[in-house]
Parts: structure tokens; C-alpha cells; sequence
């Protein structure tokens, strides 16, 4: 963890439900001590005392952010790289303070916070984990494989694009710019940026 603190004092410290919400409020961004004050509905005094011994502990760090305007400001986060893991027995564990930002598919993020929060035999535990691990490897690898097929389709229709726009610029310009009014807004950028090469290339705009 990086702390020399002792089991018994991180136990302390994290045993003070006031200091559990600050922790977990700071997973999410840093904040001022005001901020924290009002959130929490704790006075501004009471919460500096617990930000002091949760720096003292090692599991947050205070940083000075100067401002136009007035005395800089120290604004509290998780210190970087801190990861606390929590062995509840010798054959269970699980965590309640870690918790990652969540990613826009849910339903692995889900199946994986489940399988953290298991209080089950640790070989039990392992084996799930492992056999959820080997799931994603073999999605990420669907999912690359996905990819490298629809870029070669992507290529192909960019090329194609390419030269119909090119033929079509060289037969009729007054064509040329029919299409172009058409279909400019719905042109991926790439693209875009071709066909308006292309018209630069031919008609010189």
C-alpha cells in the first residue's frame, strides 16, 4: 500500500463512517474542504480532522490549486496508485472501498463487481475468476478479429467513394456539387476531408 501504517490503526481509521463517505466521494473527483463541509453536512473544522488522518494514513493526498482570485486552495483526492484490498478470512474475501469508474457496457462491469464482492471459499472465488477472465479474453479476441473485418469493409467503400467522386468531379462539376451538398453533413471526416481534397484538386476552391 505503500503505508508503514499498522492493521489495527488502518482499522481505525476506516472504521469512522464519516471518513468511509469522504473516501468514497473522493473516488469520484477531488474536492475542496467546503465542498466536502456541505456535502456531508459536517462542519468545516470536523472535516479537516478526518482529511488529517486520512493523509497521515497514506490513502489521500492534499494538493494547493492557486485561483484568479483570492488565497489558493487545497483540494483533497485518493492518492495515486492506491488500491486497498481487504482479507476478511482465511478463506473469504472480498472488498466494499475500491470501486473503478464504471464503462459504458455494464454487463461484464457487473458480473465482475459480483464476483469481487463473493464471500465464497477463496478456491472457489479463483476458479470463477479465472473462468470469467478466459470469457473476456476470448470476447477481446472476437472482438478484434470484428474489427480487422470491418476496417478492411471500411477501406474498400472509402475507395470506392474515392474514385466515383473523382470520376463524377471530372464529367460534370454542376453534378459534382449536387452530390456534395447532399451528402457533406454525412460524411464520416476522413472522408470528408478526401472529397473536399479531391474538389480543391479539380475545380481549384
Amino acid at each position: 500500500m505503500g503505508s508503514n501504517i499498522e492493521m489495527g490503526r488502518l482499522l481505525d481509521v476506516l472504521g469512522n463512517e464519516t471518513r468511509r463517505r469522504i473516501l468514497l466521494m473522493l473516488t469520484k473527483r477531488p474536492y475542496f474542504v467546503s465542498e466536502l463541509s456541505q456535502e456531508l453536512k459536517v462542519g468545516q473544522k470536523a472535516v479537516l480532522e478526518h482529511l488529517k488522518i486520512l493523509e497521515e494514513a497514506g490513502l489521500i493526498e492534499g494538493r494547493v490549486e492557486k485561483i484568479p482570485r483570492g488565497r489558493p486552495r487545497k483540494y483533497y483526492e485518493i492518492k495515486r496508485g492506491f488500491r486497498l484490498e481487504v482479507l476478511l478470512t482465511p478463506h473469504l474475501f472480498g472488498t466494499e472501498m475500491y470501486e473503478p469508474g464504471k464503462p459504458k457496457r455494464a454487463g461484464e462491469y457487473e458480473h465482475a463487481k459480483a464476483l469481487i464482492k463473493a464471500q465464497e471459499p477463496i478456491e472457489v472465488k479463483m476458479k470463477e475468476i479465472s473462468n470469467f477472465l478466459m470469457e473476456i479474453e476470448d470476447k477481446i479476441q472476437e472482438y478484434l478479429k470484428m474489427k480487422a473485418e470491418l476496417e478492411e469493409v471500411r477501406l474498400l467503400m472509402e475507395s470506392y467513394l474515392d474514385n466515383l467522386m473523382r470520376r463524377l468531379a471530372q464529367e460534370s462539376e454542376e453534378e459534382f456539387e449536387r452530390v456534395w451538398r447532399e451528402i457533406e453533413k454525412t460524411l464520416p471526416d476522413d472522408i470528408l476531408k478526401e472529397v473536399k481534397r479531391i474538389r480543391k484538386e479539380i475545380y481549384r476552391l
